[in-house]
């Protein structure tokens, strides 16, 4: 079961909804926690008894190192970040039977065994509270990497207002129209592109890179939308992920609106323990492709994801020297430019199935050949795919401004008309949605495999 799924959400999502609703607040959470843990056994049943081992393991460390003092409380976070961190590389690394999520959870129960041992946040005394946080069903699959220290007091007494409710629901919207709409129009097009092991041209290239691009963002951020609205409807806030990442003009600002709970948890817990920006420049370098490696690896023990995180890496280094200060300087047009020629050519290297077929693609970027572009476009491009694209282009920008300056044109209307007019939205968005549900036309959630 995937969030984007009939089950889900024609299902299980309305039969949680209503029996989390009817629930006494005091039996909220145990409903949540017993809700999550359906969600995990019908996703991914043999992966359940792992992350039970892991809520077990990381709630008895917490309470732990909360009671330890001195050497033993840095010797108890010690063994739980070594611990967590052996689990993630055996799971994902040695086996091929990774429990969903397990790269989410485990960094979720790093920062939170870090934060008890900086004295930042208290160990929770509730198996059940601390249990939901960890396996709470909307971001288990594919984040958002949430911090205990927000979730837990709101887990523990969930009420939801009539705004979470609103908001929730709008999200949830969005956040599936994103996926369905936008990222499931516009597979085809990457994949077919990406599939081709030899007679890709030049054109055809591009235009499976510019969908790929596309894709990724809609699939990655609609996902979180909807985790994020799943969140609210049941009064929990998770956090954001994404603000808008293409319209960044530096491969710095690209990170700081590009997958921010990921972001933030390597700054907070690797770089600035390595000693941030405040050490000699050789060294923030070097520990900036330390940080990104690892950030690539997160992804998969691939090659390519490794000379992924390095190429961010280098690039972020790059942006600390003098063509650094130079970018600073240059037209913002030249900027933007600069940032979507890193991140896309980025991007071969974190599609491509090996570095052999990303080498491949390269060459095709760069080959000055349009043969076999007119076959591409009668095969895999249609109409539809192409307004998905168009879409993808327009809703890359932030647009809330522009609609209330719409709003404001109607003058003491204009609460009506923004009411209304988002009603109407959702109203088109879930209907569309639910026709492309219906239909199949959907993808798995890329970062579901992560």
């Amino acid at each position: 079961m995937i969030p984007d799924s009939p089950l889900f959400l024609y299902g299980f999502l309305p039969a949680v909804l209503a029996l989390f609703y009817v629930s006494p607040v005091g039996l909220r959470c145990g409903v949540l926690l017993a809700a999550s843990a359906v969600y995990f056994f019908l996703a991914d049943a043999a992966g359940l008894p792992v992350l039970a081992g892991a809520i077990l393991g990381n709630y008895l460390l917490g309470r732990l190192i909360d009671g330890a003092k001195g050497p033993a409380r840095q010797r108890f976070v010690a063994l739980g970040v070594a611990a967590n961190v052996a689990l993630l590389a055996v799971y994902k690394y040695v086996t091929d039977a990774a429990p969903l999520g397990v790269s989410f959870f485990t960094f979720s129960a790093i920062a939170y065994l870090i934060d008890v041992g900086r004295g930042q946040l208290a160990a929770e005394t509730s198996g059940l509270r601390f249990a939901t946080a960890m396996a709470f069903f909307p971001k288990i699959t594919a984040g958002p990497i949430a911090r205990f220290g927000p979730l837990l007091p709101e887990l523990a007494v969930p009420r939801p207002t009539l705004d979470d409710f609103r908001e929730g629901g709008w999200r949830l919207a969005v956040g599936l129209a994103k996926k369905t709409l936008i990222a499931g129009a516009l597979a085809p097009i990457a994949d077919d592109a990406f599939s081709r092991s030899a007679g890709l041209d030049m054109a055809t290239a591009w235009l499976g890179l510019v969908c790929y691009t596309a894709q990724i963002y809609y699939d990655f951020s609609g996902y979180t939308d909807m985790a994020v609205g799943i969140g609210r409807l049941f009064g929990t806030r998770l956090p954001e992920n994404f603000d808008h990442p293409y319209i960044a003009r530096s491969v710095r600002e690209f990170w700081r609106r590009w997958h921010i709970s990921l972001s933030t948890w390597f700054r907070d817990y690797l770089y600035i323990p390595l000693g941030g920006g405040r050490v000699a420049p050789w060294r923030v370098q070097c520990n900036l492709l330390v940080v990104f490696a690892l950030c690539g690896v997160w992804h998969g023990a691939t090659l390519n994801f490794l000379v992924w995180g390095l190429w961010h890496g280098v690039f972020l280094s790059l942006e600390r020297t003098r063509l650094g200060r130079a970018l600073d300087r240059a037209p913002a047009v030249v900027r933007h430019g600069y940032l979507l020629a890193a991140v896309m050519l980025g991007w071969v290297l974190f599609r491509a199935s090996d570095f052999a077929v990303s080498a491949a693609y390269y060459k095709a970027l760069f080959s000055f050949t349009a043969e076999g572009f007119d076959y591409a476009w009668l095969a895999v491009v249609t109409r539809q795919r192409l307004a998905a694209l168009a879409a993808a282009v327009v809703f890359a920008m932030p647009l809330g401004g522009v609609w209330q300056a719409v709003c404001r044109r109607f003058g003491s209307f204009e609460a009506i008309v923004a009411a209304w007019g988002r009603l109407a939205a959702l109203a088109v968005l879930l209907g569309a949605s639910a026709m492309a549900v219906a239909a199949g036309g959907y993808s798995p959630f890329i970062y579901a495999r992560f």
